[in-house]
């Protein structure tokens, strides 16, 4: 069993379209989870409905916590990935993940086994920061520019960042500044909103996802169960 959170800290640097593509290229058994307190993107660009999801999950969680109870309220995509979209409106998910934000980290090891749980978790913000923080590997997608990277403070142990397109600071000297591993350094894709809505499935952000799923996989094996 692996949780790993993919957020940002500022702007918004394709939370949605990595965590889409890594879900979609990750080497096993895999569920794709908006937990994005500000509202999911999913259900708009997929044509999903509202329901079954977070907000279903928040629910049944509350009485019902055994192993299926993630696979009930995920939908399929044409593709066979399993997605718990978010409610779009704020309010709806902000409520939501609140919900789950006090209960999801003691019942992860109980509800996945041999599952992954990539969780888009938007904005690190509110409920998502306690999330994040409970999580195996917590990705943090920052642009390599003063203005994203002045915020990096304060983020879990467990963040590892993710630079997105180009700026002033090579990879190594982000690095040395801040303390915190590059976990891989993503050059802009002009196709990810293509892929996102589902019109491309071959893009530059795809190719480099399934690179880093294939490594993360394998890690993931490698780390001792607690």
């Amino acid at each position: 069993m692996t949780v790993i959170g993919i957020a940002s800290v500022k702007g918004a640097p394709g939370v949605t379209a990595f965590a889409l593509a890594l879900a979609s290229t990750w080497p096993g058994n895999v569920v794709l989870a908006e937990l994005d307190a500000s509202g999911g993107d999913l259900a708009g660009h997929r044509g999903l409905q509202p329901d079954p999801g977070i907000a279903s999950l928040a629910t049944e969680i509350r009485r019902e916590r055994d192993v299926e109870v993630l696979t009930r309220h995920a939908q399929m995509l044409p593709s066979g990935l399993k997605v718990i979209p978010a409610p779009s409106r704020p309010a709806q998910a902000h409520a939501a993940i609140s919900a789950l934000a006090g209960v999801l980290p003691e019942v992860f090891p109980k509800l996945l086994r041999e599952t992954t749980l990539i969780a888009d978790l938007g904005r690190l913000t509110g409920a998502s920061v306690e999330l994040a923080g409970s999580m195996d590997r917590l990705l943090v997608l920052t642009r390599p520019k003063l203005t994203d990277l002045a915020h990096l403070d304060g983020l879990p142990p467990n963040a590892e960042l993710v630079l997105v397109g180009r700026g002033p600071y090579p990879p190594k000297e982000v690095t040395d500044a801040l303390d915190l591993k590059i976990r891989v350094h993503l050059r802009h894709d002009p196709a990810a909103q293509a892929f996102l809505e589902g019109r491309r499935r071959r893009t530059r952000l795809v190719r480099a996802a399934r690179q880093l799923a294939a490594t993360l996989a394998v890690s993931a094996q490698l780390e001792p169960v607690p």
